[in-house]
Formats: structure tokens, sequence, C-alpha cells
């Protein structure tokens, strides 16, 4: 029974990201089953649908009828009408300058196919390829929602679909097929890039790029300000507390005696040395190795051959 007064409402976008958290929920598991799998290729190829109708009505609600020229508003008010099939949608998204790729069509095309044959008349298929494509279909998406969809949403409904989006994201890097097309993804652009590459300390992949004073994950796509990063890396990647940094005003960065800035942490792993630990300064993303701290002044500083226990600064303040 349901309660008195209560209402059935999901718009087109809310819809369809509905369905998209049960898809994430269903393949985030260590091992997806049968039933987990079922309704994963259900509910994708259902968001699937409603979110790439949704843009086709945003930018012409007559194309989302299956014979536009017979399009009626009212009819389109009350959903009394035969809307046009997923690969139609597509072909005419893309008449409108929307780019679908077409290994993404395939993708969604292939999709369609796994849902009409578990629909109607059951699935014989292997756990990985489904999860796989599933993947793939997941991660264009995614990349839709965020290129396309949301910025024409305004408002509160930019605001539930944004936090939507996070939901969903934060569950990502646990979905396995998703996590591998990721990484290979991204390949090229952390390829040569392995010292200013470290584990992330949200997605915990080697995914972080630390370079020319930004701090941004190419898997997860979170950035930070090189001024609190010190202090999520610690946290986040090498399992210290905030507690330990209470008493220490910067948390656990110090001053680069490169740049300056205050942004070397003491303890980093970088993909080029992922098992031995190097001081990193997330400012000027410089790696170094023996760095120690002046007894005069207490800054960091590069011993010389002839390991004088004081820096430069304070040798020349000496006379």
């Amino acid at each position: 029974m349901s309660a008195a007064g209560a209402e059935l409402r999901y718009p087109p976008i809310q819809n369809g990201m509905d369905y998209l958290r049960s898809v994430v929920g269903h393949l985030d598991r260590e091992e997806p089953g049968p039933q987990d799998l079922k309704y994963a290729v259900l509910h994708l190829q259902a968001a699937t649908e409603v979110l790439l109708k949704a843009l086709l009505v945003s930018l012409d609600w007559t194309q989302v009828f299956s014979k536009p020229d017979e399009a009626d508003q009212l009819a389109y008010q009350q959903g009394d009408f035969n809307s046009c099939k997923i690969d139609d949608a597509i072909k005419r998204l893309r008449a409108r300058g929307v780019e679908i790729a077409p290994e993404d069509k395939g993708n969604i095309t292939h999709l369609a196919q796994q849902r009409n044959r578990l629909q109607h008349f059951g699935l014989t298929a292997a756990a990985p390829a489904i999860e796989a494509r599933a993947a793939q279909v997941l991660d264009f998406l995614i990349a839709f929602v965020g290129d396309h969809l949301r910025p024409g949403v305004q408002g509160a409904d930019r605001q539930h679909l944004d936090q939507e989006m996070l939901r969903v994201r934060e569950a990502l890097p646990r979905i396995r097929g998703y996590s591998t097309i990721i990484m290979d993804r991204i390949a090229p652009e952390l390829a040569g890039r392995e010292w200013y590459t470290l584990r992330c300390p949200d997605c915990a992949k080697w995914a972080l790029l630390a370079e020319g004073g930004e701090t941004r994950c190419l898997f997860c796509e979170t950035d930070w300000y090189t001024e609190v990063f010190p202090l999520v890396y610690a946290v986040g990647v090498l399992g210290h507390s905030q507690r330990d940094y209470r008493k220490t005003p910067g948390g656990p960065a110090e001053y680069c005696p490169d740049c300056g800035a205050h942004a070397l942490i003491g303890e980093a792993y970088v993909a080029a040395r992922p098992e031995e630990a190097v001081q990193y300064c997330f400012g000027c993303s410089t790696v170094f190795d023996g760095l120690e701290s002046c007894l005069r002044c207490g800054q960091l500083y590069e011993p010389g051959p002839d390991h004088v226990a004081i820096c430069n600064d304070c040798l020349g303040s000496l006379g």
C-alpha cells in the first residue's frame, strides 16, 4: 500500500540517474553474481536510453517521437506516444552536433541486444564479457552526463545531479572492468611522467599527476590546491591521522629549498620508485633525496660534500 498523498515523480534526468546508481550498485561487488549482472545490463540500457533522450528533448522535443512530423504537444505532456528507438536517438543527436563515437554506438547497440535477450528470452554469456561491455557503456554515459547534460541543468536540479554523480564516482574505482578501461585510457598521458605520478588519496590509483604546481588525478578527476595537498596525501595515502599534525602549523609540509613553496613532504612515493620513499615538492614537482634540516634555522637544505650541518643562508649570515 502506498502512503496517502504519495506521488511517483521521476523527471527524465532524475530517472536516468536513478537507473545509473542502480547499475553501479550491482557492479560494485568483489565478484558480481549472475543476478547483479542481469540487473546491471537491464538498468544500464534503461539509463542510456533515458539520458540520451533527455538531451534530445532539450534540443527539440519533437525529435523524441518515433515520427517527429506527427509530434503532438498534448501527447508529449501526457507521455502517450511512441518514442524513437535508441539508434534513432543517437542519429538525431549526431545531426545536432553531439559527438558519439562509432565504438560507443556499437557498445550501446550491443547492450540493447543483450537487454532484449535478457528481458524476453534469457541470456547465456560469459560473465567477464558482460561486465566488460557494461563498463564500456558506463564509461561513455558518465562522460555524456558531464559533457552534454550537466551544462543545461541549473539550480536545485544541477545540485541534485552533482550529488548523484558524486555517489556514482565514489564507487567507480571498485568496479573492476571500469577501472581497467580508465587506466588503459589514461596510460598514454601518464607515460614518461613516472616521476610526477603518485597514488591518489581518493581512488588509490597510480594516476595522480603532481606537475607544474597542479595536483590532479586523471582517474577520478579530483584536483587539489597545492597548499592543502601535503596533508591530504599524508592522511589518504600514508595513513597518518590529522591529529598527528594538530600542533604542527601547515601539517606535514615544509619549505622547499628550490622554489620556497611550503609544499614539500618528507615521505612520498612516485611511480618511478613505488617502493622507496622520496622527498617531494608539490610546488615545483621536484624529487629530492637526502635533504636535511639546518641545525640553525630548521629549514631543509641539500648538504654538500663537506656535510656542514647548516644551510648556505645561515653560513652566509655568520660571515
